[in-house]
């Protein structure tokens, strides 16, 4: 019926959540393990899997998945591809740890004998910790101080009278009142 309202009221209501800093940026940070390795096999999987299961900001890793896979496609592939390649091929006191990862179950499943997944891994673990606090840093001066300023703009009491919009957030509270508990 209001269709048209549910965006900006799952905004709103993503908006009106108490949203830790620790959560966004894990959700930046998780975005960019996404955007760092190709999107087609069982590593990304893995990922989506991560996605759904730990506490992160699910908004946060979609909105960033799109920058970091942009900048892989500019030319982090290539970096990553040549990082891999040094440390499957070229980085010869690793070869027993391949050795061991590659035999284990299920880690041998996740392709990371492929140089691009084990260089665009390796990439996203030594940019996982700067771009963790980069992020927080970000939330914590920008965005949380604002947050209240947009609860209570204009616009979100116009979204906020509709019945349908406050169906959803009610919903909301019920949801983050269960993960609370």
């Amino acid at each position: 019926m209001f269709s048209f309202v549910n965006i900006p009221a799952r905004i709103l209501t993503i908006l009106q959540l108490n949203i830790s800093p620790v959560e966004v940026a894990g959700g930046v940070c998780l975005g960019m393990f996404l955007g760092f390795i190709p999107l087609n096999g069982p590593m990304a999987f893995m990922l989506f899997i991560f996605f759904f299961v730990f506490k992160v900001n699910r908004l946060s890793a979609v909105i960033t998945l799109p920058f970091f896979k942009l900048l892989y496609l500019l030319g982090v592939s290539s970096l990553a591809e040549r990082v891999g390649g040094y440390l499957l091929l070229e980085a010869g006191f690793l070869t027993g740890f391949w050795q061991k990862i590659t035999s284990l179950p299920i880690l041998a499943l996740l392709d990371l004998n492929n140089t691009l997944i084990a260089g665009g891994m390796a990439l996203s673990i030594a940019l996982c910790l700067p771009v963790y606090l980069l992020a927080r840093f970000i939330y914590c001066s920008f965005i949380a101080p604002n947050l209240k300023k947009i609860q209570e703009s204009k616009l979100a009491k116009r979204i906020t009278r509709y019945t349908v919009v406050n169906k959803v957030i009610a919903k909301m509270d019920i949801i983050r009142n269960k993960t609370k508990s």
